[in-house]
């Protein structure tokens, strides 16, 4: 992978947001990130539907608290002067500015990627879901986009 930005002009903590539709490379794009920047911690909503089994079991009706555990994940990391890596679909701004104002609360540095990749989706959302998603995407200037090369 060929950087999207020069990682030694990021400040630490840092906080790295991964955005996209379903099955956009996300959660490979953050795992990169991680083997990049030793003290980071991964957030995404989706670990709070990994059961003790460590099987993904969603639950539409708890998204909100997923979110939340993944802002609750952000604030703990970087309270403790890590960095962040957090890979969510993020898809409208309101969505990115809860993530971005946790940000400015520690004062980290921030970078935001839009993943655009086309793979098949982990999580098995329907097509039709990706779909609308993704004409619902609400892009941010300060963006980087990346898509993925195989």
């Amino acid at each position: 992978m060929s950087l999207l930005f020069d990682l030694s002009q990021v400040s630490s903590p840092c906080v790295i947001i991964i955005r996209g539709i379903p099955g956009s490379g996300k959660s490979t794009l953050a795992l990169r990130f991680l083997q990049l920047i030793p003290d980071a911690q991964h957030c995404e909503a989706d670990h709070y539907f990994i059961n003790k089994q460590g099987e993904y079991i969603f639950n539409g009706r708890k998204i909100k608290l997923a979110h939340e555990f993944c802002q609750q994940n952000m604030k703990d990391a970087l309270q403790a002067g890590k960095s962040v890596v957090v890979s969510n679909t993020t898809i409208r701004l309101w969505e990115l500015d809860v993530l971005l104002n946790i940000a400015a609360e520690y004062k980290a540095d921030k970078r935001i990627v839009h993943c655009c990749g086309e793979f098949v989706n982990t999580h098995n959302v329907p097509a039709e879901i990706v779909a609308r998603m993704a004409s619902a995407y609400e892009p941010f200037a300060e963006e980087f986009d990346y898509t993925p090369i195989i």
